[in-house]
């Protein structure tokens, strides 16, 4: 809803799957993880709990700089990085990583929003010795989630089930089978609630199964692909649009660095597809017109996913876990 919420975990919650034995302690490769999580936020809660139960220590910035993180990323022995996709981006983007030595880091865990394929790919270069895994969860069904070793053959996949059990249901609740799209639900044990608020957790949790708020479906092999959030998908004429596959189509662009895709009112359509868009730093925004944009989406989308709307800013908005501020995004298109 994007009004703040308290979500009350059991201790057993906390604790669920900790490694016991100290030669199997989690983050084993690393003498230190490096991370620059809020700590009010599901992912920088989850780097607390490593600090007690994994083998590595904990380094991590009060506010995120690219040239104090590489130097950081490079320093000895940092065998792993946490980020979320705008740090990966913007790390990426600033060339300070340029002539560091990122041989060290063995993995590098990106959470919190889905990782573009296109950045998942610039991160494997990145790091060539790491392998790249994106983590899909939510506050309320930690510590259940989903884990995705990047593989070129499925890059929007989000992963198989870690930790608890996944299902794609209908709006009922009801299971649906492979390869049809539905509601996303976790399950973990000793699940979580929202504090005091009954309404809201009937509309989420059923029988310790956490409703996602996102709409996927799951391949034959088990494998989870997100189509968007309920509340982001467009409905535009006859069609719905999924806005994470025409981000991932814009993260191909070489001069995007950042992009955001809303729904804004259009008056017969309903809804048009806009997209806000930060260029590259070293891009000029001759090649970021809207035509150029759609011109380079041809052959990636349908007709009815290409933007009707541009928006080029110099960041978007975010919150301190990093995620793209929609709402305050489709009232910019507005002015």
């Amino acid at each position: 809803t994007g009004r703040p919420k308290g979500v009350a975990a059991r201790h057993a919650n906390l604790t669920a799957g900790a490694p016991h034995h100290p030669r199997r302690l989690a983050l084993a490769h690393s003498q230190r993880f490096l991370h620059a999580f809020a700590i009010g936020t599901n992912a920088g809660q989850t780097m607390l709990l490593n600090a007690l139960t994994a083998k590595a220590a904990a380094l991590t910035l009060p506010r995120f700089t690219p040239a104090r993180f590489a130097r950081l990323v490079a320093a000895p022995g940092t065998g792993t990085v946490f980020v979320v996709p705008s740090i990966a981006i913007e790390l990426l983007d600033s060339g300070a990583l340029r002539d560091r030595d990122t041989s060290g880091v063995q993995l590098i865990g990106s959470t919190a929003a889905p990782l573009p394929p296109a950045v998942a790919a610039r991160l494997a270069t990145a790091f060539p010795q790491a392998t790249i895994v994106n983590y899909y969860t939510s506050t309320e069904a930690a510590p259940a989630q989903t884990t995705m070793i990047y593989d070129p053959a499925r890059p929007d996949a989000v992963g198989r089930p870690v930790g608890g059990q996944l299902m794609v249901a209908d709006a009922d609740g009801r299971p649906l089978p492979a390869g049809t799209t539905g509601d996303v639900w976790l399950r973990a044990p000793h699940p979580r609630a929202y504090y005091r608020d009954d309404a809201a957790n009937r509309a989420t949790f059923r029988d310790g199964w956490v409703r996602m708020g996102d709409v996927g479906r799951i391949d034959a092999d088990g494998y989870l692909y997100l189509t968007d959030r309920h509340q982001d998908v467009i409905k535009t004429g006859a069609f719905k649009v999924s806005t994470v596959e025409v981000e991932a189509a814009l993260h191909e662009h070489p001069l995007v660095a950042e992009v955001a895709v809303v729904g804004v009112p259009h008056p017969v359509l309903g809804s048009a597809v806009a997209a806000a868009v930060v260029a590259r730093p070293q891009a000029g925004a001759d090649g970021l017109t809207l035509p150029a944009l759609r011109g380079f989406l041809a052959d990636r989308l349908a007709d009815h996913q290409l933007p009707a709307r541009l928006l080029l800013l110099p960041r978007l908005p975010r919150n301190e876990g990093g995620k793209v501020l929609k709402r305050q995004l489709t009232a910019l298109f507005d002015n």
